[in-house]
């Protein structure tokens, strides 16, 4: 799975849940209210990344020089790599380089956030 899969699937994820649970909560609860009373209650909150990435790297031998043609950001599960794990070079000339790396960020988020108005 792409880095950028992962985080576009975990946001919508938690987006719909929580818009589930206001709706269904609505009469008992205010899950991530604007307002409360009349009052502005809306807050920033982040949602917490920490990744386990392999990225692969795969050049071209040539006789000349050796020439990179592009890399890849995938997502490190526990089993390997999800989607069928790495490629094989498709002929003698070609290679790979795969390094792995850990990478940590947050998503800034406005639960409560009012597109109409």
């Amino acid at each position: 799975m792409k880095l950028s899969e992962l985080i576009e699937q975990t946001l919508c994820e938690i987006a719909a849940g929580v818009k589930s649970a206001v709706g269904k909560s609505r009469s008992t609860m205010a899950i991530a209210p604007a307002t409360l009373n009349g009052k502005h209650v809306g807050e920033i909150s982040y949602i917490e990344f920490d990744v386990s990435i392999l990225v692969e790297e795969a050049t071209v031998n040539s006789s000349s020089s050796e020439k990179k043609i592009g890399g890849q950001i995938k997502v490190v599960s526990v089993a390997g790599i999800e989607g069928g794990g790495s490629k094989q070079a498709e002929s003698n000339n070609s290679s790979s380089a795969k390094l792995s790396h850990r990478v940590a960020f947050k998503v800034p988020i406005c639960m409560s956030a009012d597109y109409k108005s």
